[in-house]
């Protein structure tokens, strides 16, 4: 179950990374789509960080058996 959960952190590590540096690279849009690139980019983050909160939190049921 771990090596399922480190690949998942991996994938989500990798959007993270995407987002930041699509963040970076948003800075040379006009305003309005600065605007909503950043929001997207934001949100892509958020749902990554908290799908990697989601993973390492839940307790695998094999070792709710033992």
């Amino acid at each position: 179950m771990n090596t399922v959960r480190s690949m998942m952190s991996a994938f989500f590590l990798v959007v993270v990374t995407l987002s930041i540096l699509g963040w970076r690279w948003a800075a040379g849009l006009p305003s309005p789509k600065l605007e909503s690139a950043r929001a997207v980019l934001a949100i892509s983050a958020l749902a990554a960080a908290g799908g990697i909160a989601v993973i390492w939190s839940a307790k695998s049921r094999s070792s709710e058996s033992h």
